[in-house]
């Protein structure tokens, strides 16, 4: 256990789950749930008045786990913008 009583979570991976690419994500909510349809569209796919989103994965998580989703994301996303910042200014 953690200095704060909470059991340590070890992540064990799947090696028959593939990795896929989204660049597009739907979020609903509904009263207990999150529910994330991750989609990958091709750019050169692109019709004059639709655009297809290919739904490649689906993730409902619960709403209790949504702020602390969105604060690593964050929390993540600045640390990666920073070190790109650095990188761009040493140029």
């Amino acid at each position: 256990m953690t200095n704060n009583n909470k059991p340590k979570i070890e992540i064990i991976d799947d090696p028959n789950l593939k990795r896929v690419y989204s660049n597009y994500v739907s979020v609903t909510t509904a009263p207990h749930e999150c529910n994330l349809t991750f989609c990958y569209i091709d750019p050169l796919d692109k019709g004059p008045s639709k655009i297809i989103a290919k739904v490649i994965a689906k993730v409902m998580i619960p709403n209790s786990l949504v702020e602390e989703m969105v604060r690593i994301i964050e929390l993540n996303f600045n640390k990666t913008r920073k070190i790109l910042e650095e990188i761009k200014s040493k140029k």
